[in-house]
C-alpha cells in the first residue's frame, strides 16, 4: 500500500508540472502582440524601426506597402512581415548607404516579403544571429545580397531572389545554416562565397552567375545537396535533392547534363569549385518551369550593370517562349517552417544603380 501511495504522489507531481507548464505557454502566447506599420497612419507606427523598438519578444510586426528609408536594427525575437507578402511594393532602402538596410543581431527573427537593396554593405546582414528565418525577399543592388557573419548559426535562408549584387550570398565564420529554394542569379561576382564557414547546406537553389561558387577549399566542408526526397523541387521536378547549376551562356552543368532515367536528376555529380560536390544536381525535366523562374529575373539590368562597370556584358541566354504562369517555388524544405511563415514570392525588380569599382578589376579576400 505504501508503494502504491508513492506512485500516486509521483504521478500527481508530474501532472501538476505539465499543467503549470501549459499555463505558462498559454500565457506567453496570449501576451504576444501584433503591431502595424503604416507611413500614412495618423496614429501608430510610421517606421519599421519604431515598431521594432516598441515590440516585445514574440511580437509580430505587419508592414503596409510603401518605401521605407531606414537602417533597421533588429535585436530581439520578432516576426516582421509585409502585409502584401510582395517584395515589389514594400521596399526597404538604407538611410545611410554605407550600412545595411536590414541588420539582424537577435535570435529567432523572421523577416519576410520585402524588397531590400541599394547598400554599399549587405542588403540583409545577420551578425551572430541564430535560428532566423529569412524568406520571400528580393535583395539586390548591394555589395553582398545576404551576408552571414560572426557566428550566425542555424538560420534558414529560404525562397529569396538574390540578384544584381556584387556577391549574392556571403557566409563568414558561420556554420550550420540552410540555404534553400532561392534564386541566386545575375550577380556580378560569385553567387556564393564562403570563408571559414562549415556544415552549411545548400539545396534546391537556382544558380545562374558568371561564377556560381567562389573557388575556395572551404567549399568541401559544406553540403551541396539534401537527402533525395520525393517532393516537387523549384523547377517542378519530382525530387528534392541538389541545386540547378546554370550559367550566362546556357551551358551550365544542369543545362547540359544527361538524365537517362528521366527522374529529373543529372546522372553524374557536379563538382563544386574548390572542393565538394552536388551529388544530385537538378535536371530541367519541366523546361517551362525554368522559363517561369527566369521571368522573375532581369537579364537586361545585369547587362546594363556590366556596362557601367566598364565590362562588356556576355550574350546571355534567356529561355525563349511564353511563361506558362506556373506556381512559385514552395518556401519549404528539409528544415520545415510553419505554414504562417511561408509566403508567395513574386519577383518585381527595382532599378539598377551604377556604383563602385569594377568587380573584375579587384580581388576579394
Amino acid at each position: 500500500m505504501k508503494n502504491t501511495n508513492g506512485k500516486d504522489s509521483q504521478a500527481l507531481k508530474i501532472i501538476a508540472s505539465v499543467f503549470i507548464l501549459a499555463i505558462i505557454c498559454m500565457s506567453s502566447a496570449a501576451s504576444a502582440a501584433n503591431l502595424h506599420v503604416d507611413p500614412e497612419a495618423e496614429e501608430g507606427y510610421t517606421t519599421i524601426q519604431a515598431a521594432v523598438d516598441a515590440a516585445n519578444a514574440g511580437d509580430t510586426i505587419f508592414v503596409s506597402p510603401g518605401n521605407y528609408v531606414e537602417n533597421l536594427k533588429i535585436d530581439k525575437q520578432v516576426r516582421i512581415w509585409s502585409d502584401s507578402r510582395n517584395p515589389g511594393n514594400t521596399i526597404v532602402k538604407p538611410a545611410d548607404p554605407a550600412e545595411s538596410p536590414v541588420e539582424i543581431t537577435g535570435d529567432r527573427v523572421t523577416f519576410s516579403g520585402f524588397g531590400v537593396g541599394d547598400s554599399e554593405k549587405a542588403g540583409i546582414l545577420l551578425t551572430g544571429a541564430k535560428n532566423c528565418f529569412i524568406n520571400n525577399n528580393r535583395v539586390q543592388n548591394s555589395e553582398y545580397g545576404i551576408l552571414l557573419q560572426q557566428g550566425a548559426e542555424g538560420n534558414n535562408i529560404n525562397g529569396n531572389i538574390v540578384t544584381l549584387n556584387e556577391v549574392g550570398i556571403r557566409i563568414e565564420g558561420s556554420k550550420s545554416n540552410t540555404i534553400q529554394d532561392n534564386l541566386v542569379a545575375y550577380n556580378y561576382g560569385p553567387g556564393v562565397s564562403l570563408e571559414e564557414s562549415t556544415r552549411n547546406i545548400f539545396y534546391n537553389n537556382y544558380f545562374k552567375n558568371a561564377e556560381n561558387v567562389e573557388d575556395n577549399a572551404i567549399n568541401a566542408d559544406n553540403s551541396w545537396q539534401s537527402t533525395l526526397t520525393v517532393k516537387s523541387n523549384l523547377i517542378k521536378g519530382p525530387y528534392i535533392g541538389g541545386n540547378f547549376w546554370a550559367d550566362l551562356e546556357g551551358t551550365g552543368y544542369s543545362e547540359t547534363c544527361v538524365d537517362e532515367n528521366s527522374n529529373g536528376i543529372c546522372d553524374k555529380s557536379y563538382e563544386v569549385a574548390g572542393g565538394g560536390s552536388d551529388k544530385s544536381p537538378l535536371f530541367p525535366k519541366v523546361p517551362n518551369a525554368v522559363k517561369a523562374l527566369e521571368s522573375k529575373l532581369d537579364a537586361e539590368a545585369y547587362e546594363l550593370g556590366m556596362e557601367t562597370r566598364g565590362v562588356q556584358g556576355e550574350d546571355i541566354e534567356t529561355p525563349a517562349g511564353e511563361v506558362t504562369g506556373e506556381d512559385e517555388p514552395a518556401a519549404e524544405g528539409e528544415t520545415e517552417a510553419s505554414e504562417e511563415n511561408k509566403a508567395p514570392a513574386p519577383g518585381i525588380g527595382f532599378t539598377v544603380f551604377a556604383a563602385g569599382a569594377a568587380y573584375f578589376l579587384k580581388r576579394r579576400k
